[in-house]
């Protein structure tokens, strides 16, 4: 007797194609990591590649820019060429043209124009900044498009961009403003001495008090300037104008302002005796945010022992800065040595052309000149060893700092002359004209919101500005 066994089905026949399914969706799981590595990882080099190119593209047009047609067209030249030295995709050479350019009178889009757009020097005045946009065009992907042949959507390629916006920076300028006496940048004051080099109407060697000569933009107008948004930018930051947001700048002397001399900037909302007085008497108290000058002694008048104006002037002096006519805000006119302050404590007067055969502008006048100069009683031995300002003799004319030791010249304030006549507004609202930047000496603490006394040492010419990379 024959058994039959029967034999049932294995339990696993169900499962048969499961591994084909998985094989499947793990090569889609795949590939989407492939297209993140290799086509999102090359458009990542390729933006680094363009980048790189805009950047010194911006730079080397930005250094042609002379507020003229000409320098813009120069500009372009530039920013072509050096484009051209650069390529992208690993091999592609970066060809740009003209329409991928524009140039503005302030980093932000708002500002710019096509530099085809630019051809007159009219149009060119307030130019520079300049824009470089170099596109990729379409970058072909590999692995990002394989949805697309079973179904999906794919990813057929990628674009990306290199963009860099290269402009004037002034540097080692303290967000302040002080009103030009005059608007002519230089001029002659005629003395029984000889002529007297003028600018913008200080005299070398004379002290005036900031807060006396202004106030900006007419009344009520504050002497700070925005030390950050560049004027004509859409995005002034009210924030940015205020004291203690600017106390920083004033203690370092310096402006991130995008801005030229003569150019135009935002003004402040005030100036306050608080975090602003700190930031400028920084230079004589040890102050966390910068060093004190090398010399903190003072010279102040009134005031007797060693060192002091009597002993390097006579007679003592009964101001510490020039006398100022209330109802012009200006100094007043043909003054006597009764209305000089303290006189020549970091310069001299100089002399202007024409005042002798011998003589070419910018020399200083000797002490013998001070009677004719000034009046009064001529100027004593005294004055300083060998005839230097008191700031940089020796002995009794300098109390060194503590430790640790301080920075030559950190009482100088380079900061704006400003046409106050031609500037309105304030705050973001403004639009303070700046004609030049001058050195101011502090000879004493300021005492705010009275004074700040300093002494006239000359322009900055040419301002203290360079290239620099803005986006």
């Amino acid at each position: 007797m024959s058994t039959v066994t029967q034999v049932k089905g294995r339990p696993d026949q169900g499962q048969r194609g499961a591994v084909a399914i998985m094989f499947g969706l793990s090569l889609l799981v795949l590939f989407g990591f492939m297209a993140l590595v290799f086509d999102l990882g090359r458009t990542y080099v390729v933006r680094t590649e363009l980048q790189n190119a805009a950047d010194a593209a911006a730079l080397a047009g930005a250094k042609q820019l002379n507020q003229t047609a000409a320098g813009v067209d120069s500009a372009a030249a530039y920013a072509i060429a050096m484009a051209a030295q650069n390529s992208f995709n690993f091999s592609t050479p970066v060809t740009i043209s003209k329409s991928n350019l524009s140039a503005g009178s302030c980093p932000d889009d708002a500002c710019m124009v096509p530099v085809t757009n630019i051809t007159t020097d009219v149009q060119a005045a307030d130019k520079i900044f300049l824009k470089v946009d170099i596109p990729s065009g379409g970058l072909a992907t590999f692995f990002a498009r394989v949805p697309s042949t079973v179904g999906g959507t794919g990813t057929q390629e990628t674009r990306t961009y290199g963009r860099a916006v290269a402009g004037y920076f002034m540097r080692d300028m303290t967000p302040i403003g002080i009103c030009a006496i005059n608007t002519a940048k230089g001029g002659v004051r005629t003395s029984v001495a000889g002529n007297e080099l003028t600018e913008f109407g200080f005299q070398r060697g004379v002290s005036y008090n900031i807060m006396e000569l202004g106030p900006l933009g007419g009344s009520g107008q504050p002497y700070l300037i925005n030390p950050v948004d560049a004027w004509g930018s859409t995005t002034c930051d009210p924030s940015h104008s205020s004291a203690p947001y600017t106390s920083a700048f004033v203690c370092t002397g310096t402006s991130a302002a995008a801005l030229k001399a003569p150019g135009n900037v935002f003004g402040n909302t005030g100036i306050s005796s608080g975090p602003i007085q700190v930031a400028l008497n920084s230079r004589f108290n040890l102050n966390a945010c910068a060093p004190q000058d090398t010399n903190v002694k003072t010279y102040s008048f009134g005031t007797t022992g060693a060192g002091y104006p009597a002993n390097w002037m006579e007679p003592d002096p009964t101001r510490q800065s020039i006398r100022t006519d209330s109802a012009s805000n200006k100094p007043v006119n043909n003054p006597s040595f009764a209305d000089y302050g303290v006189l020549w404590t970091y310069s001299r007067a100089v002399k202007a052309v024409g005042t002798s055969p011998s003589a070419s502008a910018g020399d200083p006048f000797d002490l013998n000149d001070w009677l004719a100069l000034y009046g009064g009683t001529a100027v004593t031995s005294n004055y300083a060893p060998n005839g230097s300002a008191p700031y940089s003799a020796t002995g009794v004319f300098v109390t060194p700092p503590p430790a640790p030791p301080g920075l030559s010249d950190r009482r100088v304030l380079n900061i704006a002359i400003v046409n106050c006549a031609a500037s309105t507004g304030s705050g973001c609202n403004s639009t303070i004209q700046i004609v030049a930047v001058g050195k101011f000496f502090m000879q004493v603490k300021a005492d705010l919101p009275k004074d700040i006394n300093a002494e006239f040492a000359g322009l900055i010419e040419p301002p203290p500005t360079e290239i620099r990379l803005y986006k």
